[in-house]
């Protein structure tokens, strides 16, 4: 009698763990597809096809990529684990192990392991094919499921500038959208050397007009050209004409990637103009004018580019004027309340004077 109430004990006992385990692995896939009963099968039967709604690149589209729910089953290398099926069985090297030790400042996603990894895109294309429309061991396109396609729904090569930086919603032909922010690892904030004043300069701030890429970068022809993605180092900055316009001094543009500070460009005041060169000599009251040559930190917000900052109000060596007097001979720049009118005709390379432009 005794041993059969200790069966009856023993049978509860194993009961009550088989419930707590099962309750276990509900708990684990209250975000996956519902299991069917009595099968080992957890995945509807369109968990493989690209074409059905159950496709599992639709269902971690809308989880953003995150890959936890995959690990109890696949395990954290996605090589089997309890499951015993390789993610790799089907994929060359999606999912990425690596996705678990992408860490700040590298985005989540396929997005971070591209960048940790220097952008092997000849990887994404052996398997998704030359155009990243579907491949021979990947029957499954970048630009489909929703993926790689802009706001407007259209498709957008991965190879598209702001795939990697700048909006990524935006259409590819939108140059100005692939200026970060977003910056390569994700940075938004302008506080972020890969966001900093890219905004502000390529779309015009409050003194200036539109600066072009070309201003301080070599801008690749194509995504592997030499020098653009086949390193993991900061991008290079390389001066344009604008930061070099040739005055009485040569303004030999520098920039420090320790401080990210931009010093002795035309843009922030390195010029010189000579009154003996100058056809309007009442204005000065020295022999030479000149600029403040400020030098200016690219994270370093609005208060790094405020008006006066790149030349005194006046700038030195002309007569003494108010802000608000500018307009007398600068009509075609400034309004009577000392505002920018015509950002074109200020830091453009030239002297604009009663509505006339020179060369400095």
């Amino acid at each position: 009698m005794k041993n059969h109430r200790m069966n009856i004990g023993i049978t509860v006992l194993v009961g009550t763990v088989i419930l707590s385990l099962l309750s276990g692995c509900s708990e684990l896939k209250q975000e996956l597809p519902t299991a069917t009963e009595g099968t080992t099968q957890i995945h509807p039967s369109g968990w493989k096809s690209s074409s059905s709604a159950d496709f599992h690149g639709t269902f971690l589209k809308k989880k953003s990529w995150t890959l936890a729910d995959c690990t109890p089953c696949h395990a954290k290398t996605f090589k089997g684990g309890v499951s015993n099926v390789s993610c790799y069985s089907c994929h060359l090297s999606y999912p990425h192990e690596i996705f678990a030790e992408v860490t700040p400042p590298f985005a989540k996603g396929h997005a971070g392991y591209l960048a940790s990894k220097g952008y092997p895109y000849g990887d994404c294309r052996s398997c998704h094919g030359a155009t990243y429309a579907g491949g021979s061991r990947v029957d499954v396109s970048c630009m489909g499921s929703g993926c790689h396609v802009d706001r407007n729904g259209a498709a957008k090569s991965p190879e598209a500038c702001n795939t990697c930086h700048g909006d990524f919603s935006a259409p590819a032909n939108d140059l100005v959208s692939a200026a970060p922010p977003k910056g390569v690892r994700g940075e938004t904030l302008t506080s972020y050397r890969g966001v900093g004043a890219h905004q502000k300069h390529l779309t015009g701030g409050t003194f200036s007009g539109v600066t072009l890429c070309t201003e301080c970068h070599r801008v690749p022809s194509t995504l592997l050209a030499t020098g653009h993605i086949d390193s993991n180092l900061p991008a290079e900055v390389v001066f344009g004409s604008l930061s070099r316009v040739p005055s009485a001094v040569t303004p030999n543009p520098a920039f420090n990637s320790q401080t990210l500070a931009c010093s002795n460009t035309f843009c922030h005041g390195n010029w010189r103009l000579r009154r003996s060169s100058s056809p309007y000599q009442l204005v000065y009251t020295d022999s030479v004018m000149m600029g403040a040559n400020k030098s200016v930190v690219w994270t370093g917000g609005a208060a790094d580019a405020a008006c006066g900052t790149c030349h005194g109000l006046p700038p030195t060596g002309h007569i003494a004027a108010g802000l608000t007097s500018c307009w007398t001979c600068h009509p075609a720049v400034m309004d009577q309340s000392g505002k920018i009118i015509d950002k074109t005709k200020h830091i453009n390379g030239k002297i604009n004077i009663f509505g006339l432009e020179r060369s400095f």
